[in-house]
């Protein structure tokens, strides 16, 4: 049983139904998955922007008590101040029992001291004790501010002298009667037991990661307030949980208790108001992970149980196209054995849809019959027009050879198999003359036009030869329906016509340029200088006029003098560079153009061909034959920008440096 399962399900799942099953089941879950994902979001949104809005109301609501608490710790110190005249300042023992009356000032601050209008503390209490502490106030800003607006003013979060934990401190100004200030009444609390914000911040909270936090900032972002006594008088930027909002908060402006913010920071919602008597700020973290675990529960029941009901709709649209797409099945079985050449076969009947395709099948496998047929008396005829055909014929498309004649072959050295079915890139000589040819082609068809060009080919033994290549599309409005290409053998004339260039342009003595090969190689040097695009590079001429040679030529005969003027021609070459143009111009003068040389260059290549000619020695008939040479050298400047002038210039100082005597060389001005 399971042996036939395992080859039924083998057998279902590569057909149409079994796909049209699973991309409907999948369409059925990725519909439930996004509908109930979507509807968790919004459900998501809205419960966020709910607990927003309630925590801002929460939020200033603490910053309010926490602002009441403020000044009610503000109004006590402003009651006390009215017993405090200038004559119980002065009476130690009256000051004393001042203090000892006030339980309740002292229950309310951790220190209560009073100083004089200097800034001596003359006494202070605490909850259990008095004492006299020897501190001076004077150059401190927050009691000089207090004594200079005659109001009560709250001291900046700072360490305590005394108790050297942090702590904020109440100043009280006190005045007489003509509004003058004779001493400060001073309340002061630390931050680090939490006294300042006992009424508003939950004890319990903590700084570990997921739970609720509360902290308090004063209004310069110093926490006042904090689970963790170690961030106590720290930049709010140092709570972690915090950083973000806070620099948001202060990118939107430091909006105060008018504008509650609310932002939501990775895993957490932060709340913030502001207390506008102090400036301080109250900063409320609540996780966001807390809030949304009872709609993620939610969201995964509906995702199971939309899940569930894809799988059932799944099984019942896979045993409904079972049912449906039977005909299919049985008109798919009688194609195969059509085409697998049983023409008994009979298709079947149906309507619809198969029906139609079965008729359309019937059709098609006619017309492939018949175009069989076509091919193949086609081929026929072309195979033996290209057996017959004097000059290598071939036919390509997409970049590859589907037909060859014999002649192509020959030529190649290929076997007919070698080539058929191979990139037509195998015969040219690199793959760059492959792509140009390409591109060749493809412009001269894209223009109607047939396209001729001459091409280095290379047969099966790496020997190349010149060939002239024609190419013409097989359906000029079809590119794709490929090309026939005529190849013809051209080594011989190719060959016949360097070897005349190269007569034409050479010495037939010495083998170097003639006086037209040298004025090409010139102008093709002024012209690479006055392209624009071209970045200008320096070039010199050296004139080269032989000395004594006319002795030579009438002692010893014109053999000697040829003989001495190929001597000449070797030394010049063994003395340039092989990018260097050498000419003999005539009868004794040669010419050198030295490509991307400038003077000092030139006259230093002139120097050493002079020294090599001077040291040539032809030995003729017992006689030793020696010759100089004068040199002229002439740079490419803005004087010399044409042919005529540069050679002019560099021949004038040719003739100065033959007017100087044998040997010398010269530089044109």
């Amino acid at each position: 049983m399971a042996g036939r399962g395992s080859r039924w399900l083998a057998r279902w799942l590569p057909t149409l139904k079994s796909r049209l099953a699973v991309g409907a089941t999948l369409v059925l879950f990725a519909a439930v998955g996004l509908t109930a994902g979507q509807m968790s979001e919004v459900a998501q949104t809205h419960m966020l922007r709910a607990v927003e809005m309630h925590e801002q109301t929460e939020v200033q609501r603490t910053a309010d008590t926490l602002g009441r608490r403020v000044r009610a710790m503000q109004r006590s110190l402003a009651v006390a101040s009215a017993l405090l005249t200038p004559e119980v300042l002065a009476d130690p023992d009256r000051l004393r029992a001042f203090f000892a009356t006030q339980t309740v000032l002292r229950a309310g601050y951790a220190v209560v001291s009073v100083s004089d209008d200097q800034g001596r503390v003359l006494m202070a209490a605490t909850r259990d004790s008095f004492f006299e502490p020897r501190l001076r106030l004077g150059e401190s800003a927050v009691f000089q501010r207090a004594m200079r607006t005659r109001r009560v003013t709250i001291s900046h979060p700072v360490m305590g002298v005394s108790s050297r934990e942090p702590v904020v401190a109440f100043m009280q100004p006190l005045v007489d009667a003509e509004d003058r200030a004779y001493g400060v009444l001073l309340g002061s609390l630390p931050l680090a037991n939490g006294e300042l914000a006992q009424e508003v911040i939950d004890p319990t909270d903590a700084a570990s990661e997921g739970d609720e936090l509360t902290v308090v900032a004063d209004a310069s972002g110093r926490i006042v307030s904090h689970p963790d006594r170690r961030l106590l008088l720290e930049p709010i930027s140092k709570e972690p949980r915090l950083a973000d909002a806070h620099a948001r908060w202060l990118q939107a402006g430091r909006p105060l208790s008018a504008h509650p913010g609310a932002w939501s920071t990775g895993e957490d919602l932060v709340a913030m108001a502001g207390e506008p008597e102090t400036g301080w700020q109250l900063w409320r973290v609540v996780p966001r992970g807390s809030l949304l675990v009872p709609l993620r529960a939610a969201r995964n029941e509906a995702l199971l149980l939309g899940g569930v009901f894809s799988l059932a709709m799944a099984v019942l649209m896979v045993l409904f196209l079972a049912y449906q797409l039977r005909p299919l099945e049985r008109l798919q079985r009688r194609a195969g054995r059509l085409l697998a050449g049983d023409q008994r076969a009979a298709w079947p009947r149906a309507g619809g849809e198969i029906g139609r395709l079965a008729d359309s099948l019937r059709q098609v496998v006619a017309e492939r019959a018949l175009a069989e047929q076509a091919r193949t008396e086609v081929l026929r005829r072309l195979a033996s027009v290209l057996a017959a055909s004097p000059i290598g014929l071939a036919f390509q498309r997409d970049g590859r050879f589907e037909l060859v004649s014999a002649e192509v072959c020959r030529l190649l050295g290929y076997d007919e198999a070698q080539l058929v079915g191979g990139s037509t890139g195998i015969i040219f000589a690199s793959a760059q003359d492959h792509a140009a040819l390409q591109a060749e082609v493809a412009a001269a068809f894209a223009h109607g036009e047939v396209y001729e060009g001459e091409w280095r080919l290379v047969g099966i033994g790496g020997q190349p030869f010149w060939s002239r290549l024609r190419a013409r599309p097989v359906d000029a409005a079809d590119p794709a329906a490929g090309a026939i290409w005529c190849l013809y053998d051209i080594s011989s004339q190719v060959d016949a016509r360097e070897r005349l260039e190269h007569a034409v342009r050479h010495d037939p003595l010495t083998g170097l340029l003639n006086r037209d090969g040298f004025a090409r190689a010139v102008h093709r040097v002024l012209a690479e200088n006055a392209d624009p695009r071209a970045v200008p590079r320096p070039a010199t001429l050296v004139m080269l006029d032989l000395d004594r040679f006319k002795p030579v030529n009438d002692s010893a005969g014109h053999a000697a003098g040829d003989a001495m003027l190929e001597l000449v021609a070797d030394a010049i070459l063994e003395s340039v560079r092989s990018s260097d143009a050498a000419a003999r111009i005539g009868g004794d003068e040669f010419a050198l153009l030295l490509a991307h040389c400038d003077a000092r260059q030139g006259l230093a290549v002139a120097h050493k061909v002079g020294q090599a000619i001077a040291a040539l020695r032809l030995d003729w008939d017992g006689r030793t034959l020696q010759v100089g040479a004068s040199l002229g050298v002439a740079e490419l400047d803005a004087a010399t920008m044409t042919a005529e002038s540069w050679l002019a210039a560099a021949d004038a100082a040719c003739y100065e440096a033959k007017r100087r005597g044998g040997g010398a060389i010269a530089a044109g001005a």
